[in-house]
């Protein structure tokens, strides 16, 4: 069975500047980005993985990768870091204009490897972003300049890259009380639709 799988091309991922981000304040200078573009071109790292939104300890760790970052390039004179948004399924890339356009990268400071190479900085996710507004708010939407980007169909398989997941970091314990509650009640009722929904599969197949 062939899968409908898309390419975007040239989206800004990380553009230099100080920015207050969930783990605080990310100074990001040319020479971080260009670290990071290393670290990619050195093919001892898994490609990023792209996502739906960031994932915490407080929700299941088992929804699958929608695709992965690949081409990593720096423009505008070193200070934006570009990359293609490879493999993703049809369904995503025909509404991530509009649904999903922005974004938030995910990353690993100073990574050594087990043969002591080390890393200034690795990317290791981008979460797409829908109602949550990023952290470095001059990357270019992809909303307002949908009709760059070239959204081109290709047939192949599905991929699975598993990798170490970075430590993350919960904010849980910084939110009110009452907030910390209806958090762990809207995971506490994701995860009970999520068996609901498997434990159907197994007994009489997926339901329409």
């Amino acid at each position: 069975m062939t899968v409908d799988l898309r390419t975007i091309s040239s989206v800004e991922l990380v553009k230099t500047g100080t920015w207050n981000i969930s783990t605080g304040t990310w100074v990001v200078t040319p020479e971080l980005l260009a670290a990071a573009k290393a670290a990619h071109d050195s093919g001892t790292l898994p490609k990023p993985i792209i996502k739906l939104g960031h994932v915490d300890d407080r929700f299941d760790d088992g929804e699958p990768a929608l695709g992965w970052v690949d081409n990593l390039e720096i423009r505008d004179d070193g200070n934006t870091l570009v990359g293609d948004m490879v493999g993703m399924p049809a369904w995503l890339a025909t509404i991530i204009s509009s649904a999903y356009p922005n974004r938030s990268v995910e990353a690993v400071h100073d990574l050594e490897l087990p043969d002591g190479t080390t890393h200034a900085l690795a990317l290791t996710a981008v979460a797409l972003l829908g109602v949550t507004y990023p952290g470095i708010p001059t990357l270019t939407s992809l909303a307002d300049v949908r009709e760059l980007y070239d959204v081109a169909a290709s047939a192949g398989t599905p991929v699975t890259l598993t990798t170490r997941a970075a430590e993350r970091v919960s904010t849980l314990h910084t939110l009110p009380p009452r907030q910390r509650v209806l958090v762990r009640a809207a995971a506490a009722r994701r995860r009970h639709r999520t068996a609901e929904h498997l434990l159907a599969t197994l007994i009489q197949g997926d339901p329409k």
